[in-house]
């Protein structure tokens, strides 16, 4: 790694013939951030960077009739230079470049070695992270061990890296996780490029929504999205930095979300799911409030680019603007369900005041079974397990 920014980090990946993984194009920028459920291939596509630049490891071909082929293109110096890797040629020049560039160092952590001790990753970050847990004490110690070496790299301004990691937050404390992640961002703002793939919603942040690639795995085809980078306002982008926590950002991993404008909705809604005989967490549905009505189409927005199923539940305002916002509601949607309750969620929960109405609304269906559920509230139920199907 060298000092100040870098020749050439990689601008973007394609990959075909590779298991697991859907033949794709993806563009990359300094940070990317792979989400999506268990085989959806979020390891694999970590895998077939790694292998792209530095030869392992080895890549299994897909059940295809399709030759296993990585490609990349660096952007250097202003411009774009191919290259392309496979089995039986080694890595070599793409279309119209005439040699091959000089690579970037790449480090590949992945979950199960950074519990295994050292492994023979290359780059910095690797080989600092293996001196550092050459003798870990315990798993969280060599969990640890990926901070520290972050921090040091940090610390040193090295850049011209690719990091791949396999679930940052693995074994870390929620706090030792934001840290991690701010680290991660400094260590791509200093001349490096970071990509991991992640459960965690430390990890992802809607502000920087365009970060986020989502992996699926639905009716067993895999699939590839993320968001536009003008998805969102540079304004709206820092309202979402303002208003929207780490955990509003559980939507991005869920199979399907409940929208709602505020607390009454979250505490409730759970209560109504499992009076209905549903738990929203086992069957991986979100219940996001998101600080606002005003807040809804932002959040509607990025959940239809990511193709994430969901169900926009608000009250039933009056006057003009509160129509209008009602409109774009409606129209971030798209052809996402809406539930507009009349006049609002209070009055359909059966909720006769608004002083402590989360209070009155803990009373009212923490204990509830499944008969005292008014048919709207029901209906909100009734709406997201439709999109589960």
């Amino acid at each position: 790694m060298t000092r100040g920014r870098p020749a050439g980090l990689l601008a973007g990946v394609a990959a075909a013939g590779v298991a697991g993984l859907p033949d794709l194009e993806i563009e990359l920028g300094p940070l990317t951030a792979l989400v999506g459920p268990r085989g959806s291939g979020k390891s694999q596509l970590l895998s077939a960077i790694a292998w792209l630049l530095a030869g392992h490891p080895a890549i299994a071909p897909a059940d295809l009739p399709v030759p296993v082929r990585v490609s990349g293109e660096l952007q250097v110096n202003g411009h774009r230079d191919s290259f392309v890797r496979t089995p039986d040629r080694g890595v070599a020049p793409g279309p119209g470049t005439a040699a091959l560039p000089a690579l970037p160092g790449c480090s590949f952590l992945r979950a199960r070695d950074r519990l295994r001790g050292p492994s023979s990753s290359a780059g910095s970050i690797g080989l600092r992270w293996a001196r550092i847990a050459a003798q870990p004490t315990s798993d969280a110690v060599a969990a640890e061990a990926l901070v520290s070496a972050v921090e040091a790299c940090c610390q040193e301004c090295l850049s011209g890296e690719v990091l791949l990691i396999e679930e940052p937050e693995l074994l870390l404390t929620p706090q030792a996780q934001r840290f991690l992640y701010r680290l991660l961002r400094r260590y791509a703002d200093g001349g490096n490029q970071v990509v991991y793939s992640t459960r965690s919603a430390a990890f992802v942040d809607a502000a920087h929504h365009d970060e986020i690639v989502r992996l699926d795995l639905r009716l067993g085809r895999r699939t590839l999205r993320r968001t536009s980078p003008d998805a969102l306002t540079d304004s709206e982008r820092v309202r979402l930095a303002a208003e929207f926590d780490h955990e509003r950002s559980e939507m991005f991993f869920a199979q399907a979300v409940v929208l709602v404008e505020g607390q009454t909705e979250r505490l409730s809604l759970p209560f109504i799911f499992r009076a209905l005989g549903h738990d929203p967490d086992a069957e991986g549905i979100a219940i996001v409030e998101v600080g606002g009505k005003s807040n809804l189409p932002l959040a509607a927005r990025l959940l239809r680019e990511l193709a994430i199923p969901f169900v926009t539940v608000f009250d039933a305002d009056r006057g003009a603007a509160s129509a209008a916002l009602d409109d774009e509601i409606r129209r971030a949607a798209g052809k996402a369900p809406v539930i507009r309750l009349e006049p609002d969620f209070e009055a359909a929960a059966g909720i006769a005041s608004h002083d402590e109405k989360v209070l009155h609304a803990w009373q009212r269906f923490a204990s509830a079974g499944a008969e005292p559920v008014p048919p709207a509230l029901a209906g909100i139920v009734a709406a997201v397990r439709e999109l589960r199907r």
